[in-house]
């Protein structure tokens, strides 16, 4: 099996999480997503120290409206900013600058038609409505004219009409966040080099079945034959992995990670104290989820259906619960089967029950 390991201190990516990081500015929040890796002290003193550096830059930003529009309400409903989701749909957020990005994206927008997409030039993303949960059957009678893997569409026909000047807005607000990153280069390419070396010699000893079963993950068959680590150094501590549900299989197991992760720091987060597993547990759409994989599991397009959301949608709730360890996957060929975790939820409710009834 082949590691390879995507481009390092991808400027664009960095500034993207750094806006991020700005607009989602909570105290409470950051000193929890800090805790778990100061357990471990010298190990990873240099990482956590520029995660802290970061944060505190992202304190920094003024949090202007134009960057209000395209980061909350989209983060809310786990779909991404509308240029954002231009960007990721081109692999453009792996450039490392504003210019390069808007090239890459309107080269690979340059090979689709503008016919083959609704018209939401008068929809403002202040709206409380999406467009694609608004008109539904305009959505799917315009995705059905492109032969393109469901979550490329869903992405693509959301931020299709006026990309130019999506772009340059979102990159006005890049470039402010690429400066106040620069000075922090050399250090998030010092840490992305470090986690590279833990990662080839985990994978010296371990095996790819392994690490997925560290993460939560069941394969029924193994069918990848080489693994691709993408980093981001801003946004340290998360871990997302893309098996390519429902879409072309070209034996590559893409892994999003955080330069904080390490073995040991995925095992603390999946017996961590219960606290941000409670928080996921009582967030509506997310708890549905839950009781409905509590019986049979389900693969992501049932979930998507089922719920009335996209399966972008779907796909970010089941990070967040997989993170935690909430839910377990099984892959069976190209599908991911999601099922209630029901070891970890049981650990959480005793914690709370030790945490409130348990008074000596």
């Amino acid at each position: 099996m082949r590691i390879e390991f995507g481009r390092r201190c991808s400027m664009m990516k960095e500034a993207m999480s750094l806006l991020e990081l700005a607009v989602n500015r909570n105290e409470a929040e950051w000193r929890r997503y800090l805790s778990a890796p100061e357990r471990f002290g010298q190990e990873m003193e240099s990482g956590i120290l520029l995660q802290k550096e970061l944060l505190e830059l992202a304190g920094k930003i003024p949090v202007t409206e134009p960057m209000r529009r395209y980061l909350e309400y989209y983060q809310e409903k786990g779909l991404g900013c509308p240029a954002r989701n231009l960007v990721c749909t081109f692999g453009a957020e792996e450039t490392d600058s504003v210019e390069e990005m808007k090239e890459t994206v309107l080269r690979g927008l340059s090979r689709y038609s503008f016919d083959a997409f609704p018209d939401f030039s008068s929809y403002s993303p202040s709206d409380r409505e999406l467009p694609l949960e608004g008109e539904p059957a305009g959505f799917l009678s315009s995705v059905k004219k492109l032969e393109l893997e469901e979550k490329f569409k869903a992405r693509l026909i959301f931020t299709f009409q006026d990309p130019e000047e999506s772009l340059e807005e979102l990159g006005e607000l890049l470039s402010r966040a690429a400066e106040l990153l620069e000075p922090f280069r050399s250090r998030m390419e010092a840490e992305e080099e470090k986690r590279e070396r833990y990662w080839r010699d985990y994978f010296d000893s371990h095996s790819l079945e392994e690490f997925l079963s560290l993460a939560g993950v069941d394969l029924e068959n193994c069918s990848y034959d080489r693994v691709l680590i993408r980093w981001n150094a801003a946004g340290g501590m998360y871990l997302s992995l893309d098996m390519g549900e429902d879409g072309k299989d070209d034996g590559c197991l893409k892994i999003s990670m955080g330069v904080l992760m390490n073995e040991k720091l995925i095992r603390s987060i999946k017996k961590g104290d219960g606290d941000r597993a409670l928080e996921l547990m009582a967030d509506p759409v997310k708890r549905e989820i839950l009781l409905y994989i509590r019986q049979t599991p389900h693969f992501g397009r049932e979930l998507a259906e089922h719920f009335g959301l996209t399966t972008a949608t779907i796909s970010y709730h089941m990070q967040e619960l997989l993170n935690e360890g909430l839910v377990v996957v099984r892959q069976q060929g190209k599908r991911s089967y999601y099922s209630l975790n029901r070891e970890r939820v049981r650990e959480v409710l005793d914690w709370m029950e030790r945490l409130f009834l348990n008074w000596n």
